[in-house]
């Protein structure tokens, strides 16, 4: 055995280990939250962190979570000295965050108790069902982020591991359903000390948490070689894509996002200049948002294997412009800019990618998280605030058809088990199948979206986030559209279209019935 193989099969261990210590703090998470958002959608995501807030390792997730989280725990590294057994959190959209549901709750872990800087950081970042805001759910189309929910700069929750009860009080006194909250921040904070305990574990392997910290730090540069090499394989050249957002900007006009992708040798550029400046509805972008969509980008032009780290972005810069939809400030409304625009921008990554090097790339899939939420309106019982984000057709490839109605792209979440929504919520779930003939014709066909159907046995107030009602998903290389989304509401004989982005009240009896977006064929019929 070559020392060059030796090491590769030593990184590649230590790579599964990092990422197994990911894995177990998300498990534990998911097994001891309450809502079904956690528990059953598994819409939460951990990584571990060095001292510095670089990302050495993560486990199979959400991307668009994943991407982002650096920034986030930087900012809390930057703005709090933690000490042993502290937990502080974090959902502010414009420090590191994504959207106001999503939580990120950071804790550090010292090689000895002495120390003021970390050996290493962990944090786990969950979307919870309600964070406040004017509409339950908190992900209702808002026309700033002070409507949207609470906003939680950097903040120590907990002090060498006892909750400040003082801090609770004034998180919980601003969210719908405390004690699910509650409870779903005591899974995650309950998940970072298990990470921890793993991860000393690990280092009584390798001699100690210091000598693991250094490990993980050769680690980022092996991640960084593999993500060079593999730019370095595929052509040079420059492309660009413009793609619609389907909200006006500020001034009136239709929002776009446009870039410019770049590759030279092993390095690449993505430029976001002539992106539109900020809109309204919540769809702008937070600048975490964007670098994670790039992140996800790269991590698809590498191999299978590839340790997924910061490492990864060292060879790319990322130039998006100040106050635009894609680097919103506040206090421009962001709800939506995390599952519906961050979707946007893997679609031009993909258009431009697929321009310069024809033949690699998929078409662009439904492009929509599908978001949808449902809360109890005053004049009706009491209920739990619902989340759910719905799948769509994938993108057709070169050589293959789109997958049918799957979570895709920055979003990789479960579908709410019937049995789970029956039995918490006023609901009957009357219809769930794939929705025949939404995928784009082409050589190879794009997948088909999702048809749902939900019967409320209650009054709801129900809230849509989505996109693709109007613009359909496009297909590539002479391949055709996928199909629209649409969000109808049944009462008795009569049919509604409903806004693909606002709130509406449903009585006892009401069918909503959502359709999701087909994916992009690839090639012209032969």
């Amino acid at each position: 055995m070559t020392s060059r193989a030796g090491q590769a099969i030593e990184l590649a261990l230590l790579r599964e280990l990092l990422e197994s210590v990911a894995d177990e703090m998300a498990t534990v998470c998911m097994r001891t939250a309450v809502s079904p958002n956690i528990k059953e959608r598994r819409d939460l995501s951990a990584a571990v962190f060095d001292g510095a807030g670089r990302m050495v390792a993560h486990a199979a997730h959400i991307p668009v979570h994943l991407g982002a989280m650096p920034l986030s725990v930087r900012t809390v590294l930057g703005t709090i000295a933690l000490g042993p057994g502290d937990v502080a959190l974090i959902n502010d959209p414009y420090a590191g965050g994504t959207h106001l549901p999503d939580i990120t709750a950071v804790l550090p872990v010292f090689a000895h108790p002495r120390e003021r800087t970390p050996a290493f950081v962990l944090g786990v970042r969950a979307h919870h069902a309600d964070v406040g805001g004017a509409v339950p759910g908190s992900m209702a189309p808002q026309g700033d982020v002070f409507a949207e929910g609470l906003r939680i700069p950097p903040l120590r929750w907990m002090r060498a591991g006892v909750e400040d009860r003082d801090v609770t009080a004034l998180l919980f006194a601003n969210m719908r359903d405390p004690d699910e909250r509650h409870a779903d921040l005591a899974a995650q904070a309950g998940a970072l000390r298990r990470g921890r305990r793993r991860l000393e574990h690990i280092a009584e392997r390798e001699g100690s948490l210091s000598a693991l910290a250094t490990k993980s730090r050769v680690l980022l540069a092996y991640a960084t070689r593999i993500a060079r090499a593999a730019l370095h394989e595929l052509p040079d050249g420059t492309e660009t894509a413009e793609l619609p957002l389907e909200v006006p900007d500020v001034h009136g006009d239709p929002a776009v996002i446009r870039l410019a992708l770049t590759k030279r040798g092993s390095r690449l550029e993505v430029d976001f200049d002539g992106t539109s400046p900020p809109v309204g509805l919540g769809m702008n972008a937070t600048e975490a948002v964007t670098h994670s969509a790039v992140y996800y980008f790269l991590r698809c032009l590498c191999p299978p294997g590839t340790p997924a780290n910061d490492g990864l972005m060292d060879g790319v810069h990322v130039r998006v412009p100040a106050g635009s939809l894609l680097a919103a400030d506040a206090p421009h409304p962001v709800a939506g800019g995390n599952v519906e625009t961050s979707q946007r921008i893997v679609d031009a990554l993909w258009l431009a990618a697929g321009s310069l090097w024809p033949g690699r790339m998929p078409a662009p899939g439904s492009g929509s998280m599908s978001n949808w939420t449902f809360g109890p309106v005053a004049d009706g019982p009491s209920f739990p605030t619902y989340y759910e984000t719905l799948p769509g057709g994938g993108g057709a490839g070169p050589a293959w058809d789109g997958a049918d109605a799957i979570q895709q792209h920055m979003t990789n979440t479960r579908s709410t088990p019937t049995e789970a929504l029956e039995a918490r919520w006023p609901v009957r779930v009357e219809r769930m199948t794939r929705r025949p003939d939404s995928g784009g014709p082409g050589r190879h066909v794009g997948g088909t979206g999702l048809l749902r159907e939900i019967r409320f046995l209650a009054p709801a107030q129900v809230a849509c986030l989505m996109t693709r009602h109007d613009e359909a998903p496009p297909g590539v290389a002479g391949g055709g559209p996928g199909a629209r989304g649409g969000v109808r509401l049944v009462r008795g004989a009569h049919a509604q279209r409903l806004e693909a982005r606002g709130a509406v009240r449903l009585e006892a009896g009401d069918l909503l019935r959502i359709e999701t977006p087909g994916g992009g064929g690839w090639g012209a019929r032969v």
